[in-house]
Protein backbone atom coordinates (compact mmCIF):
# COMPACT_ATOMS: atom_id res chain seq x y z
CA UNK A 1 0.00 0.00 0.00
CA UNK A 2 1.02 3.62 -0.15
CA UNK A 3 1.44 4.11 3.36
CA UNK A 4 3.40 1.30 3.92
CA UNK A 5 5.97 2.61 0.92
CA UNK A 6 6.22 5.68 2.81
CA UNK A 7 6.82 4.38 6.09
CA UNK A 8 9.85 2.69 4.09
CA UNK A 9 10.68 5.65 2.54
CA UNK A 10 10.81 7.96 5.79
CA UNK A 11 12.71 5.24 7.48
CA UNK A 12 15.32 4.96 5.47
CA UNK A 13 15.67 8.59 5.73
CA UNK A 14 16.10 8.29 8.96
CA UNK A 15 19.36 9.52 10.42
CA UNK A 16 21.17 8.25 13.39
CA UNK A 17 22.93 10.86 15.46
CA UNK A 18 26.32 10.51 17.51
CA UNK A 19 29.49 12.16 18.64
CA UNK A 20 31.92 10.14 16.44
CA UNK A 21 31.93 7.49 13.49
CA UNK A 22 35.20 6.13 13.57
CA UNK A 23 35.67 4.26 10.10
CA UNK A 24 37.28 0.72 10.59
CA UNK A 25 36.99 -2.09 13.56
CA UNK A 26 40.48 -2.85 13.84
CA UNK A 27 42.50 -2.30 16.80
CA UNK A 28 43.21 0.92 16.44
CA UNK A 29 39.22 1.80 15.40
CA UNK A 30 38.30 -0.25 19.17
CA UNK A 31 41.19 1.62 20.80
CA UNK A 32 39.39 4.93 19.69
CA UNK A 33 35.91 3.84 21.08
CA UNK A 34 37.96 3.22 24.76
CA UNK A 35 39.72 6.39 24.87
CA UNK A 36 36.76 8.94 23.28
CA UNK A 37 34.91 6.85 26.40
CA UNK A 38 36.87 7.97 28.87
CA UNK A 39 35.88 11.41 27.65
CA UNK A 40 32.26 10.45 27.62
CA UNK A 41 32.38 10.53 24.04
CA UNK A 42 29.44 8.28 22.28
CA UNK A 43 31.05 6.36 18.86
CA UNK A 44 29.80 4.11 15.98
CA UNK A 45 32.63 2.39 14.54
CA UNK A 46 31.66 1.02 10.71
CA UNK A 47 33.85 -2.23 9.05
CA UNK A 48 33.00 -4.07 6.19
CA UNK A 49 34.04 -6.95 7.91
CA UNK A 50 31.73 -9.56 9.58
CA UNK A 51 33.65 -8.98 13.02
CA UNK A 52 35.64 -6.30 14.90
CA UNK A 53 39.86 -6.93 14.56
CA UNK A 54 40.62 -5.90 11.52
CA UNK A 55 43.90 -7.82 9.62
CA UNK A 56 44.34 -9.31 13.18
CA UNK A 57 41.20 -11.05 13.05
CA UNK A 58 40.65 -11.38 9.57
CA UNK A 59 44.24 -12.45 8.30
CA UNK A 60 46.23 -13.46 11.71
CA UNK A 61 43.90 -14.72 14.53
CA UNK A 62 46.48 -17.16 15.79
CA UNK A 63 49.50 -15.60 14.97
CA UNK A 64 52.06 -14.11 17.83
CA UNK A 65 51.94 -10.18 18.04
CA UNK A 66 55.31 -8.84 19.43
CA UNK A 67 54.76 -4.96 19.62
CA UNK A 68 51.86 -4.43 21.38
CA UNK A 69 52.96 -2.18 24.48
CA UNK A 70 53.00 -4.26 28.06
CA UNK A 71 52.66 -8.02 25.58
CA UNK A 72 55.79 -10.12 25.19
CA UNK A 73 53.35 -11.95 22.46
CA UNK A 74 49.66 -11.91 22.18
CA UNK A 75 47.67 -13.66 19.10
CA UNK A 76 45.85 -11.45 16.80
CA UNK A 77 42.44 -12.90 18.34
CA UNK A 78 43.68 -12.25 22.04
CA UNK A 79 44.07 -8.58 21.47
CA UNK A 80 40.70 -7.90 19.28
CA UNK A 81 38.86 -9.85 22.41
CA UNK A 82 41.06 -7.78 24.85
CA UNK A 83 40.11 -4.25 23.17
CA UNK A 84 36.57 -5.24 23.01
CA UNK A 85 36.12 -5.89 26.28
CA UNK A 86 37.86 -2.66 27.09
CA UNK A 87 35.43 -0.56 24.71
CA UNK A 88 32.91 -2.74 25.52
CA UNK A 89 32.03 -0.25 28.85
CA UNK A 90 31.35 2.54 26.55
CA UNK A 91 28.54 0.98 24.86
CA UNK A 92 29.88 1.47 20.73
CA UNK A 93 27.64 0.84 18.65
CA UNK A 94 28.85 -1.09 15.50
CA UNK A 95 27.91 -1.55 11.86
CA UNK A 96 29.92 -4.32 10.46
CA UNK A 97 29.75 -6.23 6.89
CA UNK A 98 28.72 -2.60 5.13
CA UNK A 99 31.05 -0.25 3.41
CA UNK A 100 30.79 3.48 3.74
CA UNK A 101 29.34 4.50 0.56
CA UNK A 102 29.28 8.47 1.07
CA UNK A 103 30.43 11.19 3.46
CA UNK A 104 29.23 14.74 3.16
CA UNK A 105 29.88 17.65 5.26
CA UNK A 106 26.53 19.34 6.43
CA UNK A 107 25.78 23.43 7.00
CA UNK A 108 25.74 22.35 10.79
CA UNK A 109 29.46 21.28 10.34
CA UNK A 110 28.77 17.93 10.90
CA UNK A 111 29.38 14.80 8.89
CA UNK A 112 26.67 12.27 7.59
CA UNK A 113 28.40 8.54 6.69
CA UNK A 114 26.13 6.67 4.37
CA UNK A 115 26.72 3.12 4.49
CA UNK A 116 25.91 0.47 1.53
CA UNK A 117 23.09 -1.16 4.32
CA UNK A 118 21.15 2.55 3.49
CA UNK A 119 22.41 3.24 7.06
CA UNK A 120 23.16 6.72 7.37
CA UNK A 121 24.80 8.71 10.78
CA UNK A 122 25.51 11.98 11.71
CA UNK A 123 28.24 12.91 13.85
CA UNK A 124 30.16 16.15 15.51
CA UNK A 125 33.66 14.17 14.13
CA UNK A 126 34.80 11.17 11.54
CA UNK A 127 37.70 9.26 12.65
CA UNK A 128 39.30 7.16 9.82
CA UNK A 129 40.85 4.38 11.26
CA UNK A 130 41.07 1.81 7.82
CA UNK A 131 44.68 0.56 8.57
CA UNK A 132 45.37 -0.97 5.15
CA UNK A 133 42.28 -1.34 3.62
CA UNK A 134 38.90 -3.22 3.27
CA UNK A 135 39.82 -6.89 3.19
CA UNK A 136 37.97 -8.51 0.49
CA UNK A 137 38.95 -11.28 -1.09
CA UNK A 138 39.58 -11.83 -4.36
CA UNK A 139 38.13 -14.54 -6.02
CA UNK A 140 38.83 -16.73 -8.78
CA UNK A 141 37.56 -16.38 -11.76
CA UNK A 142 36.19 -20.19 -12.09
CA UNK A 143 32.40 -20.80 -12.70
CA UNK A 144 30.61 -22.57 -9.87
CA UNK A 145 33.28 -22.07 -7.54
CA UNK A 146 31.28 -21.10 -4.94
CA UNK A 147 30.53 -25.03 -3.60
CA UNK A 148 34.21 -24.91 -2.78
CA UNK A 149 34.75 -22.21 -0.68
CA UNK A 150 34.97 -22.28 2.68
CA UNK A 151 36.15 -26.08 1.86
CA UNK A 152 39.03 -26.30 -0.45
CA UNK A 153 39.41 -23.30 -1.40
CA UNK A 154 39.82 -20.52 1.80
CA UNK A 155 40.34 -17.09 1.47
CA UNK A 156 41.95 -16.52 4.75
CA UNK A 157 43.43 -19.05 6.94
CA UNK A 158 41.23 -18.60 10.52
CA UNK A 159 42.38 -21.83 12.03
CA UNK A 160 45.74 -23.61 10.84
CA UNK A 161 44.92 -26.64 13.03
CA UNK A 162 42.53 -27.48 10.25
CA UNK A 163 45.53 -27.89 7.60
CA UNK A 164 47.68 -29.94 9.65
CA UNK A 165 48.82 -32.82 7.60
CA UNK A 166 47.31 -31.50 4.34
CA UNK A 167 49.19 -30.66 1.22
CA UNK A 168 48.04 -27.01 0.48
CA UNK A 169 49.12 -23.92 -2.13
CA UNK A 170 48.74 -20.70 -1.23
CA UNK A 171 47.96 -18.29 -3.76
CA UNK A 172 49.17 -14.17 -3.93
Amino acid sequence: SLEKIKKVVIFQNMKEKTDVVIVGAGPVGLFGVFELGLLNINCHIIDNLDKVGGQCAELYPEKPIYDIPSRVSISGQQLTDDLLAQAKPFKPVYHLSQQVDKIEKLDSDEWLVATSHNKNIQAKCLVIAAGAGSFVPRKLPIKDIAHLEGKNILYAVRNKSILKGKKILIVG
